[in-house]
């Protein structure tokens, strides 16, 4: 991939401009911070639509004022000229033209060379119209831009490794078999529908197997890509489940509480939690930082066989079958990063995994019971009623995991196997994303306390703001602990005893 001088994937990026979608998102934000930090792009637009009343630049602003930066404003002398490569485009991706002004459009059209769509709903719940305009129809919208693109050498659309999930083999390759005489007459079919309850009757015949409307339509926008953007140098990445950093920029990095990180907020509070999962099942898992770097070579292999007029679109499943943990060890990794006493209550009391639905129900009430005992401690000390509209959060976050904890799948991945080994030594440690070479131990040591730090305790907007807050906690923990924790040794370690024993063999 590299000469002996060198490295082809930095001189790939080299006085660059890059076009990033979905960049205020989890994974958006580390391949943005990735890019700054390593590689030197001349620019970097981000497409990024108004939310309320933050418009595209003030929401850049938010982003780049995370945590996740401060090695870049650290470590780099010239960080403030490496934040002014970036400019916030404001879109409107309900809009064929995305909302842009005729300048801006060509703009874009005459400088970005290389593309990153990372645009998606990932509300695994939400209505399957809904679904399928956000992660087909805007992906469409936005590859018709990249369409026009003057000096475009590589466009890579991020799509999941699941969209494939009612397949028990998943190879690196698009699949059509969407079914109900595939997507165009799926879109159709829904655009005729006035009344959302008909829609909701025929969603379920549509899904088919898939497990959600998330799955289903990443498959969709797989297909719409090769059938419609086959002409662009474009590539297809697949990655599973994302979860915190494993080096890069700090260890433990992540922002929010979807699927294993909210599991574990609860035990790390040395309250009660339960999942859904088959603890004989092996998850495929990957590091967030591993995830941007291998998306970063996947682009150059893209421009490469784009070079060579290959006429298949690429498709990279950044998985891989060896060096997995099964779901039982992935939950005594996370009781690794307690404390010695919250790990042992963890283990043995408060950290329940089960496969039967039954226990679950049993188990979810507990939880809820839990979380109603909580806003009553909150009301005596004078404080507002959250906790069981937290834990209903966390819960259905969980829960839109459980297909996804109680099945596995076998995979190929070629591709990725094929450029980790075309890596020269230099690119091998500037963009590491080889999953067989990941100490796991080590990682899941650093997943709780990283969820605490960057997720649970998010950045306070000044030094006097943060110690207020933080003399305000030392306060509350003080009238809240003996309360607490008398009621939790009280009646929950019992009860959780009892229910550990009646339902152990269930």
């Amino acid at each position: 991939m590299s000469d002996a001088c060198g490295s082809k994937v930095l001189e790939f990026y080299q006085d660059s401009v890059v076009l990033i979608t979905g960049a205020s998102g989890f994974l958006g934000k580390v391949l943005l911070e990735k890019l700054l930090r390593c590689l030197d792009a001349r620019k970097v637009y981000v497409l990024i639509r108004r939310k309320r009343d933050y418009n595209a630049q003030m929401r850049l602003e938010q982003i780049l004022k995370s945590l996740l930066f401060d090695r870049l404003r650290n470590e780099t002398k010239a960080a403030k000229g490496l934040f002014e490569k970036i400019e916030a485009v404001e879109v409107n991706f309900e809009r064929d033209d995305l909302g842009l002004e005729p300048a801006m459009r060509d703009r874009l059209r005459s400088e970005v060379e290389v593309a990153f769509n990372l645009l998606a709903s990932v509300n695994f719940n939400e209505a399957l119209d809904q679904a399928l305009e956000t992660n087909v129809e805007c992906t469409r919208r936005v590859l018709n831009l990249l369409s026009g693109a003057r000096r475009i050498k590589a466009v890579v659309h991020v799509s999941t490794f699941y969209s494939n999930c009612n397949r028990t083999m998943i190879e690196e390759k698009i699949y059509d078999d969407i079914g109900f005489g595939g997507y165009d007459n799926i879109k159709s079919t829904f655009a005729k529908l006035q009344d959302d309850k008909h829609k909701q009757f025929l969603s379920p015949v549509v899904l088919g197997e898939f497990p959600n409307s998330y799955t289903f339509s990443k498959k969709c926008a797989e297909v719409v890509v090769r059938d419609k953007f086959g002409h662009l140098p474009v590539g297809i990445f697949r990655p599973p489940i994302v979860t915190s950093s494993y080096r890069e920029p700090v260890p433990g990095w992540i922002d929010n509480f979807n699927g294993p990180s909210g599991m574990v907020v609860p035990l790390s509070q040395g309250l009660y939690s339960a999942a859904l999962l088959d603890s004989r099942k092996k998850p495929f898992i990957v590091p967030v930082d591993f995830c941007v770097n291998a998306l970063l070579v996947c682009a150059y292999d893209v421009s490469k066989a784009s070079a060579t007029k290959t006429k298949t679109i690429p498709v990279y499943n950044y998985t891989d079958d060896s060096n997995l943990w099964t779901w039982g060890q992935v939950i005594n990794g996370f009781f690794s990063g307690l404390g010695p006493i919250r790990k042992l209550v963890a283990k043995y009391f408060t950290g329940t995994t089960t496969d039967n639905p039954l226990r679950y129900a049993i188990c979810k009430r507990i939880m809820m019971f839990q979380a109603f005992c909580l806003d009553l401690i909150r009301t005596f000390t004078g404080k507002e009623k959250i906790m069981q509209r937290l834990f209903s959060k966390m819960v259905t976050l969980s829960e839109v995991l459980s297909f996804f904890c109680l099945n596995d799948w076998r995979m190929t991945n070629a591709n990725i196997r094929r450029i980790s080994e075309e890596m020269s030594p230099l690119e091998a440690e500037l963009f590491p994303f080889d999953i067989r070479k990941i100490n796991w131990t080590e990682y899941y040591r650093n997943f709780v306390p990283g969820v605490i730090k960057y997720a649970v305790q998010p950045r306070s907007p000044s030094i006097n703001e943060r110690k207020l807050k933080e003399s305000k906690l030392r306060e509350t923990r003080k009238l809240n602990s003996g309360l607490f924790y008398l009621l939790w040794s009280s009646v929950f370690i019992i009860a959780l005893k009892i229910f550990k024993n009646l339902f152990n063999k269930v």
